[in-house]
């Protein structure tokens, strides 16, 4: 698992998953029409944070 191989404890882990969330809501609107693929990308991003049973308990 990639949390086990950075060595990220559980608050560094939230912590970076709070800031992908974060970065992700942004990409999905702002590049809607500009940029489709960067903005799947972002909204890809959300339904992976999402779709984790650990991270998804958190919201």
């Amino acid at each position: 698992m990639l949390r086990d191989e950075v060595g990220a404890g559980e608050i560094e882990w939230r912590r970076g998953a709070a800031w992908a969330f974060q970065q992700a809501i942004g990409l999905g609107w702002y590049y809607e029409e500009s940029n489709p693929e960067m903005s799947a990308l972002g909204l890809s991003t959300l339904r992976r944070i999402l779709a984790d049973p650990e991270l998804s308990s958190l919201v």
